[in-house]
């Protein structure tokens, strides 16, 4: 990746591993490039190339970034770091060239503090994000592909943390009462989605012996 005389646009692998890791992304090289961009538009964040702007578009962009409550974070060049507004309404910034895994872990933390917790299409447990306006589930930035009964069921558990859901009433919930397959369906889909959601870092759905499942409360 390289930054300065090359435009950033002509890395667009840039924008795919972020939104790879559930952050989709908007490059702004120009004032004009927020014109299209809504304050209830897709986009989680903004990616101001200070690297190609000048002091006063930059400044501009990252007011547009406020007024649209999307956070921003500045792609510096080392040799323009110096000469960086400390007053500039950005969530951080980053040195450019910039390795991926950094920039997500900045991502992270500007659209953790953003206020996306307020955001009622939003459900949040620890690293664990659901959107249910997108149907997007990620871990710790991470896209999670899930098969719609096993979203059914995360969603309506993460939805109630600390509730136990006993095998039948989770059957008839998420397949419906006239459905004709047993509660071991709902093992077979417990144990996909852990699969997908759950590592050594992450454990969310607690087994509760001989009753079913309940999803954690990990605030507490």
């Amino acid at each position: 990746m390289v930054i300065g005389p090359v435009p950033l646009h002509d890395t667009p692998g840039l924008l795919a591993e972020l939104e790879d890791r559930g952050y989709r992304a908007v490059l702004v090289s120009t004032p004009a490039d927020l014109d299209a961009v809504r304050s209830d538009g897709p986009e989680r964040l903004a990616l101001l190339d200070a690297g190609v702007m000048d002091s006063h578009d930059l400044e501009a962009c990252a007011s547009s970034c406020s007024r649209l409550s999307l956070p921003a974070i500045a792609l510096v060049p080392p040799g323009r770091l110096s000469s960086l507004d400390p007053q500039l309404d950005i969530a951080d910034f980053v040195l450019a060239p910039t390795r991926v895994d950094e920039l997500v872990a900045r991502a992270r933390r500007a659209v953790g503090s953003s206020g996306a917790a307020d955001d009622p299409d939003t459900i949040r447990a620890g690293d664990l994000v659901i959107n249910t306006a997108s149907y997007e589930v990620s871990v710790d930035g991470r896209r999670v592909n899930l098969r719609f009964k096993e979203y059914e069921l995360l969603l309506l558990m993460a939805a109630n943390p600390g509730r136990v859901y006993s095998r039948e009433v989770l059957l008839n919930r998420i397949w419906g009462y006239e459905y004709l397959g047993g509660t071991r369906t709902v093992d077979v889909h417990i144990r996909r989605l852990r699969s997908k959601i759950e590592d050594a870092g992450h454990r969310f759905i607690e087994t509760v012996w001989q009753v079913g499942y309940r999803f954690r409360d990990v605030e507490k």
